[in-house]
């Protein structure tokens, strides 16, 4: 009970909750409606009203807190100073994984907190550090990780006749993956709003894709006039079995859940059209939780084994 605000003309004290008082509950709605048969019908609240709720973003850093389930979270700290504060959603790599109570956090998430002020800074000092929230972007870590990138994509290592480099594809990954990683444990640094995200990763996607169309269409053309329709059937194939191979392991052997294990082979896949597909389908978020790990390992070894797989097609006879 958040508190209550007697009827006009009442001189009740503030402790005490006299008849036609109106009562604002916060909680769960399973317990809010079973409260309804004690206290009488919801009402709206009169015009004017101020309820003192909010909502703040934190980051998850501290370490008992990292591993535990949403249940557990409430045992890092006594009952009354976290009591009004509720956890409202939880994002992980840019995505929402569902707030069940068995639901696992890791560190660096962001953990979404509804309930008062003072009570949500409470909690947030338990679990981790407040995000800032800010709808600028910081420009001079954005620009440092591009400059990171492009070194590091220049340099280049010669093993016999293999000359390995990461490419400006791989150095920006790698460059994301570590600037990530400092965005992640110091927030305050690295700010991007999500719709400067989303616009910015949906337009590198449509300029690659053109890119690599009107670069490779000719060839491509061309290759498949003088091999015949193999190409194409080896890269659907070279797509498909990893695919079904990992869905057999991983449901066979390894007995994940179904929606897990999609978005696993979705990381796998480096598939990103994949995985929102999976999550619009589904109607759910749990498919996020097998695709973040899987979808960084899987990044980091596309720009690396592509060099040594070519080097081996040209050496072989």
């Amino acid at each position: 009970m958040s508190g209550a605000a007697p009827a006009p003309g009442s001189q009740a004290r503030r402790d005490e909750v006299e008849p036609d008082d109106i009562v604002m509950i916060v909680g769960r709605r399973s317990a809010l409606l079973g409260v309804q048969g004690q206290l009488g019908a919801e009402v709206p609240l009169p015009e004017g009203a101020q309820v003192a709720v909010t909502s703040k973003d934190a980051v998850l850093l501290n370490k008992q807190a990292v591993g535990q389930t949403v249940e557990q979270l409430r045992s890092l700290a006594a009952a009354s100073a976290l009591r009004g504060v509720f956890i409202k959603s939880i994002r992980r790599i840019g995505r929402s994984i569902p707030t069940l109570p068995g639901t696992v956090v890791a560190k660096g998430d962001v953990v979404t907190l509804y309930g008062s002020e003072a009570a949500i800074d409470k909690a947030i000092a338990i679990i981790g550090q407040p995000l800032p929230a800010t709808s600028k972007t910081d420009f001079v870590f954005l620009g440092a990780g591009i400059v990171a990138g492009l070194f590091l994509g220049g340099l280049s290592l010669k093993l016999g006749g293999l000359n390995l480099t990461l490419g400006t594809g791989g150095g920006a990954l790698i460059a994301g993956l570590v600037f990530g990683w400092l965005h992640m444990r110091y927030p305050q640094r690295g700010s991007l709003p999500v719709p400067a995200a989303e616009f910015i990763k949906e337009f590198g996607l449509a300029t690659f894709i053109a890119a690599v169309g009107m670069s490779a269409g000719p060839e491509a053309i061309r290759l498949i006039a003088q091999f015949g329709l193999i190409l194409p059937v080896l890269g659907i194939l070279i797509s498909i079995v990893p695919g079904l191979v990992s869905l057999f392991v991983g449901s066979k052997l390894f007995h994940i859940e179904a929606p897990v294990l999609l978005g696993a082979i979705a990381g796998q896949h480096c598939s990103t059209p994949a995985i929102t597909a999976l999550v619009s389908q589904s109607g759910s978020t749990i498919p996020v939780t097998g695709y973040t790990v899987t979808y960084a390992i899987s990044n980091v070894l596309l720009p690396l084994m592509g060099p040594i797989v070519v080097g081996i097609a040209v050496a072989l006879p």
